[in-house]
């Protein structure tokens, strides 16, 4: 059967994962009045927030599983040359600051057999689930897009990019794909930025603390100057902090240490007095080098305040002088997702009712002043791009799916368990 053609099952499956989750936004907006004015502390309780998203995530999640179970997963293995050759179009063609996670271990490329350019995915439930924009020329955007279209056609995949910037949705239109707003993502031009002036006050005021217990920064490279005993820390530092994190490991849109294959990376490091590792950040590169995105961000529960401020600033003073242009902090996800100007839909309805509501899985909000607080240059909208021009629960089920490596269910389960 052809996934392209919406069949009668196709609509019957839409339609009551549609009023599944309207309904479940209903039932948690009445838990949210109910828990904010009803005094009695036994019902409050029992309606905390936190626990009626765990419970209608369980449901959702089942709902997802009955339904998607099939084809959950697949990997193709790649070769050496064929990641050597995705590396050097992201040199060329990598302008988006996610560009360099086409290089991580969880991809598979997607090559015109007409042109110079890929395409890094994952196939998740019957969805080729890609990452950040197409990767070629931009006069060749077209044609590669209509060679992947024909191979998932062919496949039976559906189509969703992920993290993509404005740049070729002119090109995804005329093909017929939609699309929605995702999140922004903090850039930062380098030849101007300064924490000076009353937009990144907090910022400036944590660096001043840090400075004051003596924290100090500086880059490690290791294809220069590798120190087994920095690595061994660094990675003693990611397993702190795995451990006291929320929502466990993501992946996908997010890079690894890769301290086996630095590759281009670059790798700042914030040191106490006694030398000893507070935290890091993994920058990778894009605009071929004139860019870096802070993707990897470490630090020990007990780190002072302070530290990751510092360490991202020192890192853009250091990479100015080198001349670097952009910077990044990466995206700040559902954050203004809903325009003034944007028609209403009730994707956008849903991702801003997330944002709102749902903070206590992934904090959502405190993400996005996190990197406000920076001060960026500017605020650029991500968008999620897909095919057919419908965007359906499968998809969203897929993108969730591909993110989380450890399961969906597992990720809610343990939340209880915390509680």
């Amino acid at each position: 059967m052809n996934s392209y053609n919406l069949t009668s099952k196709f609509k019957k499956t839409f339609i009551k994962n549609s009023i599944f989750v309207i309904v479940l936004l209903g039932i948690l907006n009445i838990g949210l009045l109910l828990s904010k004015n009803i005094k009695i502390l036994h019902f409050k309780s029992i309606l905390n927030n936190k626990n009626l998203y765990i419970l209608s995530g369980l449901i959702l999640v089942s709902l997802c599983n009955r339904y998607y179970k099939k084809n959950n997963f697949t990997q193709s293995i790649v070769s050496n040359e064929d990641r050597a050759k995705v590396r050097e179009y992201i040199k060329k063609y990598g302008y988006n600051p996610v560009s360099y996670l086409s290089l991580e271990k969880d991809k598979e490329y997607f090559f015109s057999k007409n042109i110079e350019g890929a395409v890094a995915y994952v196939i998740s439930s019957g969805v080729a689930v890609c990452s950040g924009d197409p990767i070629c020329d931009e006069e060749d955007v077209i044609q590669l897009l209509s060679e992947f279209i024909s191979h998932c056609k062919e496949k039976e995949l559906r189509i969703c990019f992920c993290q993509t910037s404005s740049k070729f949705m002119n090109e995804f239109s005329k093909l017929g794909f939609g699309f929605i707003k995702y999140g922004e993502e903090a850039m930062f031009d380098l030849e101007t930025y300064t924490t000076r002036g009353k937009k990144a006050a907090k910022t400036r005021q944590a660096i001043n603390n840090a400075n004051r217990l003596g924290v100090e920064v500086f880059e490690y490279k290791p294809l220069r100057n590798k120190d087994i005993s920095i690595e061994k820390e660094i990675l003693e530092v990611s397993n702190e902090w795995l451990s006291f994190k929320k929502s466990g490991e993501l992946s996908f849109m997010l890079g690894s240490i890769s301290l086996d294959q630095p590759m281009d990376r670059k790798y700042f490091i914030a040191v106490d007095a006694d030398k000893k590792i507070l935290g890091f950040v993994v920058f990778v590169p894009f605009l071929d080098g004139r860019g870096y995105y802070a993707d990897v961000t470490r630090r020990r529960k007990d780190a002072p305040i302070g530290v990751m401020e510092k360490i991202i600033i020192n890192a853009f003073d250091k990479m100015k002088t080198e001349g670097v242009k952009w910077g990044s902090l990466g995206v700040a996800p559902l954050a203004n997702v809903r325009e003034d100007k944007q028609k209403i839909q009730i994707t956008s309805f849903v991702l801003e009712f997330i944002y709102k509501n749902i903070n206590n899985f992934y904090g959502f909000k405190s993400l996005h002043q996190y990197k406000k607080k920076y001060g960026p240059t500017t605020w650029e909208s991500r968008f999620l791009v897909y095919y057919p021009k419908i965007f359906t629960p499968k998809i969203a089920y897929s993108i969730v799916k591909v993110k989380n490596p450890g399961g969906i269910k597992d990720f809610l389960i343990n939340q209880i368990k915390r509680k």
